[in-house]
C-alpha cells in the first residue's frame, strides 16, 4: 500500500490515490506530455503542472506519485533532486492508455 503522507483516511482505490493530493492530477498531466528522455526539477514539474510548489512540497505529491510509479526519482549529492517520467510501470502505461482512451472518445465526438 502506499504511504499516507500528511492524510489521514486509508486509501484503497487507484483513483482514491490520486485524489488524495490535490496536485497529483495535474501533475500526471503534465508527466504525460513530458520529454520522456529529460529530468525535470521540482520547480520545473510545479510549473508544467501549474500547480504552485508550495503545494507539490507540503502534501508530498511528487513523492507520492514516485510510490505510484509515474515518476523516478533522483537522487545525486550536492544536486538539486531530479524526477524522470517511469515508463516502465503498469502505472504509467495505464494512465497513457486512459489519455488515450479519452483523446479518441472526444475525437469520435468531433
Amino acid at each position: 500500500m502506499f504511504e499516507e503522507a500528511a492524510h489521514e483516511e486509508t486509501v484503497d482505490t487507484g483513483w482514491g490515490h490520486v485524489a488524495s493530493h490535490d496536485g497529483a492530477p495535474a501533475v500526471i498531466d503534465a508527466i504525460l506530455r513530458l520529454d520522456t528522455d529529460a529530468t525535470y526539477t521540482k520547480t520545473e514539474l510545479s510549473d508544467e503542472a501549474g500547480v504552485p510548489l508550495k503545494t507539490l512540497y507540503l502534501d508530498g505529491t511528487l513523492d507520492h506519485l514516485v510510490e505510484m510509479g509515474f515518476l523516478e526519482k533522483e537522487v545525486t549529492e550536492g544536486e538539486e533532486v531530479r524526477f524522470g517520467v517511469d515508463t516502465e510501470t503498469s502505472v504509467y502505461r495505464a494512465a497513457v492508455a486512459f489519455d488515450d482512451a479519452i483523446a479518441d472518445r472526444l475525437a469520435s465526438e468531433e
